[in-house]
């Protein structure tokens, strides 16, 4: 294992591990010892990554609250405070959120939907711009508090950031603002249909947004809901099944694996 501190690979194995049951290690360039966590957010944390990772997992992955997270987890003899779950699903899901995305960049589809969906905000509804592709991969996820055309168009600019390309065809459900935001950000160069009918799809890719959401009776601020909408999403796209035809149980035990792996690596 390479040094934290100065990358150097001289490094030997210790025989005595921390605590939680990590290997130590001494770098014998800089002198100074280290462990598998270290230079990692998870070094401050008094329970093994996999915990953590389990309770993010539990959160996003279905409908709980906070206090039924409280619950699995202690069934599994793990004694956590409410404070305790709202602080990991938060910090650890915005790092596990960069790393999907770094990793689904340029990989989405050419054709998009595009529709916004209401959700509560401080006790008003706030309008959530989401857009998948052809095959049903999300795009991206962009909160606003008013639905206009330079609202349409900050979410398309940060949907072409994000995925890394520009659409050639973007179906909309015949709302003006969105029609005239495609013109001003995307020019001739992207074709637009608009018919509801065509965009059904989306609206019901929208039902599982909000079967999650409907658990937790609102957010208390924009910030919240934003954090908490982005990470569902690339979460559930992570775990979307590509085809039906793909035996489910392996699928699915690959990409918890590999769901555990990534956020063992955040940093």
């Amino acid at each position: 294992m390479d040094c934290p501190y100065c990358d150097s690979n001289r490094t030997s194995l210790l025989k005595s591990q921390t605590n939680l049951g990590y290997q130590q290690y001494r770098c014998n360039h800089c002198h100074k010892q280290f462990n598998e966590r270290t230079n990692t957010p998870y070094n401050v944390i008094e329970y093994p990554t996999e915990m953590v990772t389990l309770t993010v997992y539990f959160y996003y992955r279905f409908r709980n609250s906070l206090d039924d997270v409280v619950e699995l987890m202690a069934l599994r003899n793990i004694h956590l405070s409410h404070q305790t779950v709202y602080n990991w699903v938060h910090r650890f899901g915005v790092s596990l959120v960069k790393q999907f995305r770094k990793n689904r960049h340029g990989k989405s589809g050419p054709k998009w939907h595009v529709d916004p969906t209401y959700i509560r905000v401080e006790g008003r509804w706030c309008y959530l711009y989401r857009a998948i592709d052809k095959a049903g991969n999300l795009v991206d996820v962009y909160l606003s508090d008013v639905r206009d055309q330079e609202a349409a168009a900050q979410f398309f600019l940060q949907a072409e950031s994000t995925t890394g390309i520009t659409p050639d065809q973007i179906t909309t459900d015949k709302e003006p603002a969105l029609a005239a935001a495609i013109e001003d950000v995307f020019g001739n160069g992207t074709r637009h249909r608009s018919n509801k009918y065509l965009n059904n799809r989306l609206e019901a890719h929208h039902c599982k947004t909000k079967s999650r959401l409907s658990p937790m009776k609102g957010f208390k601020n924009i910030f919240s809901a934003l954090r908490f909408c982005v990470t569902f999403e690339e979460i559930r796209q992570f775990f979307r099944m590509p085809s039906p035809r793909l035996q489910g149980r392996r699928f699915l035990a690959s990409k918890i694996q590999e769901f555990f792996q990534i956020a063992a690596k955040i940093a």
